[in-house]
């Protein structure tokens, strides 16, 4: 193992590369949800494996290079891609439920989800504000800025499942997601506003095309799947009925939302595809995040709403899902590999979108 490539991959680790933890958590639970239980028990342990790695990557990068993680957390490009750590950790905490009955997981996944979700949403945007130099909107923007709406999704849905299975006052409980549930829609219309002006009125280039554009789906699947997670725990709940009706309509609003965005980032991705080679990057693991969480959110949504006939698109998304994940799974592997052992090919890869 070549040393000083581990100590660069260190230095250079991706600030979005909790979106790997993040799919294969989403993707865990949704095989969970439609019973391949197999599958998502080796996803279960995989997925565990995935957060201790990256985790102990990143305090080795805040130890040996704090100076390069500040750099980029003040960067309109790469800083929002820190908020992956969020959503990471709020799945975890949420499949440590559902499939192991782990409270303890549970609730340190979302405490620590939260704390942190705290401190990088205000430095990211603090710094970003203060800047003196700043990109124009051509260059600045992308699609992990809707990172912010996933972040506070996640928290919303995480919050409500951990919740379930305590004797918080329920009152309280749902103001606190709500209000998480709230903060992403608000997120989502601004962010997906300045998104589609800077797609529609400037040129975009096919190396400027980021996988993370793929969160403009996957900000709108979660926001679908949290807006889903309420209406279940609002059952019941006098002080919330009158809230039901618009958060369905906001659900069913966001589930159009996610599936128009489908065709369109397709042929983006295919068009990219067809003008450059695509090298690895941890970018990609933003493409299979959507994939996953459009799968779990469709198969919600059409339980609480009642739309069984919708149940048939999870039945066969799962398997574009799964697709994804190997494939990206391969080449990550394969880029790992080939950055640690360069005398095998002659070249250093990069991790970086």
């Amino acid at each position: 193992m070549n040393v000083n490539a581990l100590k660069q991959g260190i230095k250079d680790l991706a600030p979005a590369y909790f979106a790997l933890p993040m799919s294969t958590g989403i993707i865990t639970i949704a095989s969970h949800i439609l019973g391949y239980t197999t599958i998502s028990e080796i996803l279960y342990y995989i997925n565990n494996a995935e957060l201790i790695v990256l985790s102990l990557l990143l305090i080795a990068r805040l130890i040996l290079f704090f100076p390069d993680f500040l750099s980029d957390l003040g960067s309109h490009a790469e800083g929002a891609g820190f908020l992956t750590i969020v959503a990471a950790m709020c799945i975890f905490g949420t499949k440590s439920i559902m499939m192991k009955h782990n409270l303890t997981a549970a609730v340190a996944g979302w405490t620590f989800a939260f704390v942190v979700w705290v401190a990088l949403i205000y430095s990211f945007f603090l710094f970003i504000t203060f800047k003196k130099d700043k990109p124009t909107l051509e260059t600045g923007i992308n699609g992990s800025w809707l990172l912010f709406v996933v972040s506070a999704q996640a928290l919303s849905i995480s919050g409500n499942t951990v919740a379930a299975h305590f004797n918080f006052p329920t009152q309280m409980v749902l103001f606190v997601t709500v209000t998480f549930y709230l903060l992403g829609v608000l997120f989502y219309i601004i962010i997906i506003g300045l998104i589609f002006y800077r797609t529609t009125f400037f040129p975009m280039l096919p190396e400027e095309f980021r996988p993370s554009y793929w969160i403009n789906m996957g900000a709108a699947a979660i926001s679908t799947l949290a807006g889903a997670t309420l209406i279940k725990s609002m059952a019941g709940v006098e002080e919330f009925q009158d809230l039901i009706p618009i958060i369905k309509l906001f659900t069913m609003l966001f589930w159009i939302s996610g599936t128009w965005w489908i065709p369109v980032i397709g042929f983006m991705e295919l068009w990219k595809r067809k003008a450059i080679k695509i090298n690895y990057g941890a970018g990609y693991w933003s493409l299979v995040f959507p994939l996953g969480v459009y799968t779990v959110c469709t198969w919600l949504m059409a339980e609480v709403l009642h739309f069984d006939f919708l149940k048939v698109i999870p039945e066969y998304s799962i398997y574009v899902a799964w697709l994804a994940w190997l494939i990206t799974y391969f080449k990550m592997g394969h880029t790992i590999f080939t950055s640690l052992h360069p005398s095998h090919t002659g070249e250093r890869a990069t991790h970086r979108t």
